[in-house]
């Protein structure tokens, strides 16, 4: 059996198409109920199309048709994440993708604003380790580091969106409510 080795440097499109592939190996790897199931494996097929593109790219080609494909896979399983948030994706995990490409930023989702003391300090850490762990996802440039710090990414990734979920349920508990003070009338106060 020859196993080929993993490449020490990848070009931007090996590197979106590899990042394609691992995340679609993290959807079809994810515990879920059968419907979401059946959405995380629409989400992987997507992926595998938009892997499949970036490695028909070839430097100097006068066309960029590839890209073309990609991101038309890429839109087709953000769209399935977004109708099913139970598949625990943040509806920017493409940008993970298109990141050697663009050179962009990697996702993070916006503050949570906990109320609770406690779930607060919980989004800190996940915050902390996400950014962690952006920080050597953005270094890596091998298959081996992207395939290290690419699934850790997203599992923080989910674990924020389990965290929202609980914040919304406890933000909007009534004892977590901000109370109202009457404001002292002018007029009252003042004749008295």
């Amino acid at each position: 059996m020859n196993a080929v080795a993993p490449r020490n440097t990848l070009t931007p499109a090996e590197a979106a198409a590899l990042r394609a592939r691992i995340i679609a190996r993290v959807a079809r790897d994810r515990f879920a109920p059968p419907a979401t199931i059946t959405a995380l494996r629409f989400i992987a097929s997507h992926l595998d199309r938009a892997a499949e593109a970036f490695e028909r790219y070839t430097p100097g080609a006068t066309t960029n048709a590839c890209f073309t494909d990609a991101a038309e896979a890429l839109s087709d399983a953000r769209e399935i994440a977004r109708l099913h948030p139970d598949t625990r994706f943040p509806a920017n995990f493409t940008d993970y993708i298109d990141a050697p490409l663009t050179c962009a930023a990697l996702p993070m989702s916006a503050p949570l604003n906990p109320v609770s003391p406690t779930l607060a300090q919980e989004e800190a850490d996940l915050r902390h380790r996400l950014t962690l762990v952006h920080e050597q996802l953005s270094q890596a440039t091998s298959e081996p580091a992207t395939d290290a710090w690419l699934p850790s990414a997203l599992a923080l990734q989910r674990d924020l969106m389990k965290l929202a979920g609980e914040v919304r349920v406890d933000n909007a508990r009534p004892c977590n409510q901000p109370t109202t003070t009457r404001e002292p009338d002018a007029e009252g106060d003042a004749a008295n």
